[in-house]
Order: structure tokens, then sequence, then C-alpha cells
């Protein structure tokens, strides 16, 4: 996993796992409207009625389960970071958040914190360095 990735896609990776959230919960809602019309007491026909339901249902419930483990991973990517994150220093802490999560440019960042735009891209280079670093690290032991 390269960890600059994950910060510049930071707010869109937590917007995707909302929107593939309410995609789960439509195709929750399709599989309960398709079995309760399937049981609504109505006689049935013979043949590939049951089975084409089945079908439908087992689909639905194929891209569910591919939906949440696609959540499952994002929300561990974004765990992953978040906790690198903290591994730093305050002050890189602050300027970290303010660029990737809060989406600030190095400049509004450069004038919050009375420093050079050269000296906040240095520390934003750092940081995600050392945050590499701790990750590739721990994933070999």
């Amino acid at each position: 996993m390269k960890v600059q990735e994950v910060l510049e896609n930071y707010n869109s990776l937590k917007a995707s796992i909302t929107i593939v959230e309410g995609e789960i919960q439509e195709l929750e809602a399709e599989v309960l409207d398709c079995r309760s019309a399937n049981l609504d007491g109505m006689p049935k026909q013979k043949g590939f009625a049951g089975s084409n339901i089945e079908t439908y249902v087992a689909e639905k419930q194929e891209k569910i389960e591919k939906k949440q483990r696609y959540i499952e991973r994002t929300k561990t990517k974004l765990k992953i970071v978040e906790d690198l994150v903290k591994t730093l220093k305050k002050y890189n802490q602050d300027i970290i958040k303010a660029r990737f999560y809060d989406m600030q440019s190095i400049e509004e960042i450069a004038t919050d914190k009375n420093r050079g735009y050269g000296a906040i891209q240095k520390t934003i280079d750092r940081s995600i360095r050392i945050m590499q670093k701790e990750y590739n690290k721990s994933k070999l032991s």
C-alpha cells in the first residue's frame, strides 16, 4: 500500500464508502422486494419462476458481499493511515491533517503555521516518507 496515495484520496475513499453503503442498502431492498413478491400468496408458474428468482437473489447477494469486502478493505487502509499519522509528532500530524483530511492548500497551511511554502512541503514529504517506512517495516514483521 502506498501511504501517499491513500492520503491523497482520503476524502474520496471516505465518500466512496458512504456511496457503496447506500448501494448495499438498495440491493438489500431489491432482494427483500423480490423475496416478498415471491411470497405474496399468488399462484406461481411452474418451471423456471422459482429458479429465476433464486438466481436473481443469489446474484444480488454476491454483489452485496463484493461491495462489503470493498468497504472492509477501504476502511482497513484508512485506519492504517490514520494510525500512522498518529505516530508522527504533533506539528507534523497537524500539517498532514490540514493538507489531506481538511484539504487545505500548502499556502493556507503555511500562512496558518507562519512558515514558508517550502518548509510545509518538506514537512509533508518527510512525514509521508516516515509513515511509508513505518508501514513497510510493520509489514515485514
